[in-house]
């Protein structure tokens, strides 16, 4: 019932534009629509989520099942 986020990448001629953002914010948007949680290892989702708190619901740490 969670996805794991190990890595996130975005091309070096999009960075700065708020391309990876997107994706995270599309990526945490689907996990709460699907019910499921995340388990941020990638540093940028993580990241994301400090900057956000709206997505804090959804994480769960390794061993947290």
């Amino acid at each position: 019932g969670r996805l794991i986020f190990t890595h996130t990448e975005v091309d070096p001629e999009f960075e700065g534009r708020g391309v990876g953002g997107a994706l995270a914010a599309a990526a945490l948007d689907d996990v709460r629509r699907r019910g499921l949680r995340a388990t941020p290892r990638c540093p940028f989702i993580a990241g994301y989520i400090r900057r956000h708190p709206a997505y804090a619901d959804l994480v769960v740490l390794p061993g947290g099942d």
